[in-house]
């Protein structure tokens, strides 16, 4: 008797039901609200004399943490397996924005960046 064994195929859907893992969180909000602290105890005095405003950075900081963390969030809500199916696609894009950044990048002090491009 041959008994056949069928493998079930687990179709993942988009988005995940299960619970955050709160400690991932925890620990990536104390990082960025230390970072926010570092980028203000830094740039305060050069904010403040170059635009009269001692905030100038960190409130630039802010928006981009908290934007960060929306778009961490929505990441974490979708299923990675789905990525899979887009690896070279991923692949490609992340070299292609190497390349712009290695041709066409402004330079500042050896370091290259879009900022141009991207209206920062």
């Amino acid at each position: 008797m041959t008994k056949k064994i069928q493998k079930s195929k687990k179709k993942f859907s988009l988005l995940t039901k299960g619970s955050m893992d709160y400690t991932i969180w925890i620990t990536v909000m104390i990082l960025v609200a230390f970072g926010l602290i570092m980028v203000l105890s830094a740039s305060a005095p050069s904010a403040l004399s170059e635009t009269g405003n001692s905030y100038k950075y960190v409130s630039k900081q802010a928006i981009s943490a908290a934007i960060g963390l929306c778009v961490m969030y929505a990441c974490s809500k979708v299923d990675y397996h789905i990525f899979r199916k887009f690896k070279w696609l991923i692949y490609i894009i992340c070299i292609a924005f190497l390349l712009l950044v290695a041709f066409i990048g402004t330079g500042a002090n050896r370091s290259k960046t879009l900022d141009c491009y991207c209206g920062l």
